[in-house]
């Protein structure tokens, strides 16, 4: 008798069974391959996002350390006969050449990485190269206006750039902070690049303004300091006399 019923209720429930076209069967196999596509999207995009941070961090860490070790304002600024231009190409060029052979190369091991194809390499490794040299222009300026409080500024910088490469939940004034970030303006740049995202305009022109403000203000870090105030001169002059 059991074996019956379960015989019956089977056959009541193969008969419930949906039954589907070549119409049907095509449509439903396209619906259960979307996900996959979609999540392989979605891995993709975040290797570009982790690429893209650790390129630009490395940038960033490389200019900072710089302006860490060495004077970003030459000791012989006021008795030197040199031009402000010449005191200030030397005090750029090494750190600056570092940082734009540096951005070349991470562009061109981002590539590989990426497989992407060789335009986008090469030009991906140009915009690494420039922003390298951006952002030794920035540290030198926060280092020489600032000291030790400008330093600290650029770490903190680099600590809420992780942050946003990382996660999206960060303070609400942070995300206003970061709107005039180079340094996060410069992640978002590689990252759309890499991404071949839009609005890639925009923020290389935001890009360009930025390096042409720390430019700027890097210069005048210079130019600004070759002339003593006259409590400046008697404190030099006392304290060589006490040496």
């Amino acid at each position: 008798e059991g074996l019956g019923q379960f015989h019956s209720e089977l056959a009541d429930g193969a008969s419930q069974l949906p039954h589907y076209d070549e119409a049907d069967r095509a449509a439903l196999s396209e619906s259960v391959a979307s996900p996959i596509a979609k999540d392989t999207q979605l891995h993709g995009l975040a290797t570009v996002s982790i690429a893209a941070l650790l390129a630009v961090s490395a940038l960033w860490l490389g200019s900072a350390l710089a302006y860490a070790f060495a004077q970003p304002v030459p000791s012989d600024l006021v008795s030197s006969s040199r031009s402000s231009v010449a005191l200030w190409a030397r005090t750029l060029g090494l750190p600056a050449a570092i940082g734009a052979g540096a951005g070349l190369l991470l562009g061109l091991v981002v590539g590989v990485v990426l497989s992407l194809p060789a335009g986008r390499t090469m030009g991906a490794a140009a915009v690494l190269a420039l922003t390298g040299v951006s952002f030794t222009l920035v540290n030198h300026a926060l280092a020489a206006w600032l000291g030790n409080a400008g330093r600290g500024a650029a770490g903190l910088l680099l600590v809420a750039t992780i942050a946003f490469g990382l996660t999206s939940r960060v303070p609400g004034w942070l995300v206003g902070a970061a709107g005039v970030s180079p340094l996060h303006n410069g992640l978002m740049l590689i990252r759309t690049l890499l991404a071949g995202g839009s609005g890639l305009v925009a923020l290389a022109g935001m890009a360009l303004l930025l390096g042409v403000i720390a430019l700027g203000l890097s210069y005048l870090a210079i130019a600004s300091r070759r002339s003593l105030t006259g409590r400046q001169f008697r404190r030099r002059v006392s304290s060589g006399a006490d040496a």
